[in-house]
């Protein structure tokens, strides 16, 4: 026979595993619960999320570089996230390094809209090295006719530009265009990974 006092302590004993199992049990499904909750929570945010107060701000920033191209910009650039990603300048191979990112990812776009991308980046958000673009890049960014574009690679090579004044006086380049890119005109390289 089992004394009085070891049977107490043997029923304590298992009493105490049994509330410690059940404590276990309740503490693994609230556990399940949270993370359940949390997950239908998380879906529900990403079928409605909720109006971004910043995002019509960023769009109209964006847009104001150039509309008409910005139509074509927002329904491929803006499926993934809001225009913050990308307002910001970049090299020309920085850029195409980006879109060339975006398909594989899986973006989807004609090829009139890509060509629409394209020149709202190059005319908007490119910074570009006068001294060492291509006559298609110059172009591109700097808004001129291919002679304005030969016309600055001959004269970089006889003498490297040092200043946006120089390019100006360049004929064929648009003054006021170049005074609104001049914070992206650059007279050296820029690190490929710009």
């Amino acid at each position: 026979m089992v004394p009085r006092e070891r049977k107490m302590t043997l029923e304590m004993k298992h009493e105490f595993q049994r509330g410690a199992a059940h404590r276990l049990a309740f503490a693994i499904v609230a556990g399940l619960l949270t993370v359940v909750s949390q997950a239908t929570f998380t879906r529900a945010q990403i079928r409605n999320p909720a109006p971004d107060p910043d995002l019509a701000a960023l769009n109209a920033k964006a847009s104001a570089l150039d509309v008409d191209d910005y139509r074509f910009v927002q329904p491929v650039c803006t499926r993934c996230h809001t225009p913050e990603m990308f307002l910001h300048s970049r090299s020309w191979s920085g850029w195409q390094g980006i879109f060339n990112q975006m398909k594989g990812y899986g973006a989807a776009a004609s090829n009139e809209q890509w060509e629409h991308i394209y020149k709202y980046f190059q005319r908007s958000l490119t910074f570009i090295d006068v001294n060492h673009a291509d006559e298609d890049e110059l172009s591109a960014v700097l808004g001129v006719d291919e002679k304005t574009a030969i016309a600055i690679v001959q004269r970089r090579t006889d003498r490297r530009f040092q200043t946006a004044a120089e390019v100006e006086a360049v004929p064929g380049v648009d003054k006021a265009r170049i005074e609104s890119i001049a914070p992206r005109l650059l007279f050296d390289p820029l690190p490929e990974d710009q």
